[in-house]
């Protein structure tokens, strides 16, 4: 019988919400979480680190970027993870394991304030734990968050971060609250663009209900916006003042431009505003289709019942909040031609839909067997992830790492550089991963990436001039002794100057096998010259 308001989901007794009284309820609800989160993260960190040292693709740049602590590097992206990389590097010195404590403490908060947010929502702590769990279903947080991700792994923190504020705000409407909510609003801002898309499908559901519409026109609100601006207007104001081509950036990456006429990028994007948010839930969306098909229900999605205060309801809020992304994402569709999104952009936009889900199977009275396969698939997908990371590591290849950079010999590499009598000064990388992974070889050099015009670090005139150390990929037909011109264009020179060393590497990968098991580099030892010193 269909519900006629969300009141109703009150009839949920205490008898039925017994079947998750396995948790702990309270304090110890919220320890049992921070363990957990904990163990699942310090697992992915002692899969990772034993087998290799080299840093995860996206890390690479920002331990680039993290030579210095600047209101910005690039204009492309905001400085978070940079900002946090280099305060760690301060402790532990640059390396794999302090990309690793950064992303997993960013990932760790997550879990924790998918917790809390989602306790607030479903005003319950077993179903709030379900909702915490059932984030281990999406594929984007099961597997691509250990594979890569480096700004969009605070997004997974801002998200949720932003809910539980926006929630604590109207509950208790003091100054503390508006404060806090500003904090997560920064992080959020300086974690990446992207934000401001959820947080958009956000303040557009809160203007739905009237409890929410009082926290968006309450005087303190003043206050949020304040410590907002106060965190992240200076980078903001950096980056736009930079010269950077945000539109054409943009363009880059959202249009399509192969697809031919405007009406077909259109409808291009409008589908794509749909596919995307489908795809980031996978493969928990499906999963409860099968295990809990009554929660699907028409009137069930309408009305999964509300927790909150009339005129206030959290759950709600977190429908209307996914719901409302999605017409965040068809607004520049028709508005600006945009053509493609990708489901790895879609963090800030449905992270919480698995605390909506859980409110809908919540509100049919599963069984405890049906509970139970529920936990059990969380259970299986999260060793199933751990166990394929594991075997990437053990035995690299196409199958179990893909391109398996993870695998690269920069070890090898830096020990034959130190060979060539390479006493610091500045390297010339060819690439971002060269950079980053030899400065962690070589920590008191000044790295610079060729491909990152926008980030130069600079001289420390503290220090006498060094060498100038070119490192570039050599492929098996290219002569090893053609230096990069980037690198020729930086260091004010033509050519090779005399004395210069040249080398050529062939270095196997780490426990590769087959054709691509070795990596080929070149590099030219020369003595300080132009910005090169």
């Amino acid at each position: 019988m269909p519900r006629s308001r969300p009141a109703s989901a009150h009839a949920i007794g205490t008898r039925y919400d017994r079947l998750l009284h396995v948790w702990p309820e309270g304090w110890s609800a919220l320890a049992a979480v921070c363990v957990f989160a904990a163990v699942y993260v310090i697992a992915h960190m002692l899969v990772r680190l034993p087998f290799t040292d080299v840093i995860a693709v996206d890390w690479v740049g920002e331990t680039v970027y993290a030579q210095t602590i600047d209101w910005g590097q690039t204009p492309k992206y905001p400085p978070l993870p940079a900002w946090l990389l280099w305060a760690v590097h301060q402790v532990t010195g640059p390396g794999a394991l302090s990309t690793l404590i950064v992303k997993y403490a960013a990932l760790w908060g997550a879990f924790v304030a998918c917790f809390l947010a989602a306790r607030r929502v479903l005003k319950h702590d077993g179903w709030a734990v379900l909702a915490t769990l059932s984030v281990l279903l999406l594929f984007q947080v099961a597997w691509n968050a250990h594979e890569g991700v480096t700004h969009t792994i605070f997004l997974t923190l801002a998200a949720p971060l932003t809910l539980l504020a926006v929630l604590r705000a109207e509950a208790h409407n003091d100054l503390l609250s508006y404060a806090g909510l500003g904090v997560a609003i920064a992080i959020g801002a300086l974690a990446k663009q992207a934000y401001f898309a959820g947080f958009a499908a956000l303040v557009l559901a809160m203007l739905v209900q009237p409890g929410f519409r009082r926290v968006l026109i309450n005087p303190r609100i003043i206050g949020t916006l304040l410590v907002a601006a106060a965190l992240a207007v200076p980078h903001y104001y950096w980056a736009f003042t930079s010269g950077f081509d945000f539109s054409r950036a943009a363009s880059s990456t959202l249009a399509r431009p192969e697809l031919g006429g405007v009406a077909i990028q259109i409808l291009s994007g409008l589908w794509s505003s749909i596919r995307a948010p489908l795809l980031f839930l996978m493969p928990l969306l499906p999963v409860l289709l099968l295990i809990f098909p009554q929660a699907f229900r028409p009137s069930n999605i309408l009305h999964p019942g509300g927790h909150g205060a009339a005129g206030a309801d959290p759950v709600r809020l977190v429908r209307d909040a996914t719901l409302a992304g999605i017409v965040v994402l068809a607004i520049p569709v028709l508005v600006a031609g945009v053509a493609h999104y990708g489901e790895r952009w879609m963090h800030p936009l449905m992270l919480w839909a698995p605390i909506y889900f859980v409110a809908m199977v919540r509100a049919v009275r599963p069984s405890a067997r049906r509970l139970s396969l529920f936990m059990g698939v969380v259970l299986a997908v999260t060793l199933l992830a751990l166990g394929w990371r594991l075997a990437g590591f053990v035995a690299p290849s196409k199958i179990t790492c893909g391109k398996c950079r993870l695998a690269e010999p920069y070890a090898a590499l830096a020990d034959g550089l130190a060979e060539m009598e390479f006493a610091g000064g500045t390297v010339l990388a060819g690439d971002e991963h060269i950079a980053g992974n030899l400065r962690t070889h070589f920590p008191d050099a000044r790295v610079v990436a060729l491909n990152y015009g926008y980030y130069d670090p600079p001289q420390q005139p503290d220090r006498a001039a060094g060498q100038c150390l070119v490192v570039w990929r050599s492929g098996a037909r290219e002569g090893t002794a053609v230096i990069p011109p980037a690198a020729l264009a930086y260091a004010g020179v033509t050519g090779l100057p005399e004395g210069a060393l040249v080398q050529a590497f062939r270095l196997p990968k780490l426990r590769a096998s087959g054709p691509e098991a070795s990596s080929r580099f070149a590099a030219v030892l020369m003595p300080a010259a132009g910005r090169c010193r």
